[in-house]
């Protein structure tokens, strides 16, 4: 085994089944007073998740008493400005955004904030945001300067390539992605400059908008087909909220044409047929984000002295059955450190 992928299996045998703060490398100070119940206004994307689970159990953990206002957008950005009046109107002590599309209709991009749609007044922590800097909401992770902070969820794409690679030869990839999100689309932007760098094909399709300008879930069995008859390696499934939303319609398609799925998020393994994935864990990111709740809330601390945060260990998960629909069993040296699912 050659020192490059060895560094990696240790690194990553080191970071498995992080599930907790303490796991994945944070240590607990002592718990502040609170005086007050603090009234979180939550912005979703696709209803709640497991991050949504850890945020409010670190709070219980630590005795902070919170009202808890819960809107999804359900995929509906246009939603957002009542969305926005509301929390004004409840005068709320924090807004959560969720995913990289709610935060920049939320805050608007740095540089171009528009104070009569954007929120200015009201300190906004993001969750599940793959890549701050290139969706234009900050220019460092050191600060964003502004009434900001949050978490990316994203593990390093580098490590990503790694993991694939530690399961099985990788010479054709393909990617499936909406072009309405940023995230995605930076996205791919690295998986193509890693194409070329590390040598091996990429096949990026493209989901079609319908007349609303939304991505059409319709078209995914069409999707799917053409990625087959290019008989990848594997099917990459990226931080997208519109193919995390539909996952398990997306893997199980894969799977139906025997197409190996590799997911960057836990909700295509936890929900769908995906085959493996290096990923942060959604309730880990939760209580990392929660963590930033405290120090705004408690401490008192402005967002804008809030660095940006991600975990710093990350899961690699293999869903057993699928390598045995597949007859795609992973290496020995990969089953000594995943966490097999079933």
């Amino acid at each position: 085994m050659n020192s490059s992928r060895r560094h990696f299996i240790q690194n990553i045998s080191a970071g498995v089944a992080a599930s907790s703060l303490a796991a994945a490398g944070f240590s607990y100070a002592a718990p502040l007073k609170a005086t007050k119940v603090f009234r979180i206004y939550m912005i979703l994307f696709r209803g709640e998740t497991e991050a949504e689970k850890g945020f409010s159990d670190y709070l219980a953990s630590r005795g902070i008493e919170v009202e808890l206002i819960v809107r999804d957008v359900a995929q509906d950005l246009k939603k957002i400005p009542a969305f926005i009046e509301e929390a004004r109107a409840l005068q709320v002590d924090l807004i959560y955004t969720w995913g990289t599309s709610v935060t920049l209709a939320v805050v608007g991009k740095q540089g171009a904030i528009d104070s009569t749609k954007n929120v200015t007044d009201i300190p906004v922590l993001f969750t599940n945001v793959a890549s701050p800097e290139a969706a234009g909401l900050i220019h460092s992770r050191h600060s964003s300067e502004r009434n900001l902070t949050g978490t990316s969820h994203v593990v390093p794409l580098q490590l990503q390539l790694q993991a694939i690679r530690a399961y099985r030869p990788l010479k054709r990839m393909a990617v499936i992605y909406n072009s309405v999100e940023p995230n995605s689309v930076q996205v791919v932007k690295e998986l193509r400059a890693a194409s070329i760098k590390e040598h091996f094909q990429l096949q990026e399709v493209l989901v079609p908008l319908g007349n609303a300008g939304l991505a059409m879930a319709s078209s995914l069995p069409q999707l799917i087909e053409r990625v087959s008859q290019a008989a990848p390696d594997f099917l990459y499934l990226g931080p997208d909220s519109f193919i995390g939303a539909n996952s398990k319609q997306v893997t199980t398609l894969a799977l139906q044409h025997r197409i190996p799925v590799f997911s960057a998020t836990e909700v295509a393994l936890r929900e769908g047929k995906a085959l493996f994935g290096l990923v942060s864990r959604y309730a880990a990111v939760g209580r990392l984000t929660a963590r930033m709740a405290e120090q705004i809330l408690v401490q008192k601390l402005a967002p804008a002295q809030i660095p940006i945060e991600t975990l710093t260990r990350f899961s690699y998960i293999v869903n057993m059955t699928v390598a045995a629909e597949l007859d795609l069993y992973p290496p020995l040296k990969v089953i000594n450190f995943a966490e097999i699912i079933t």
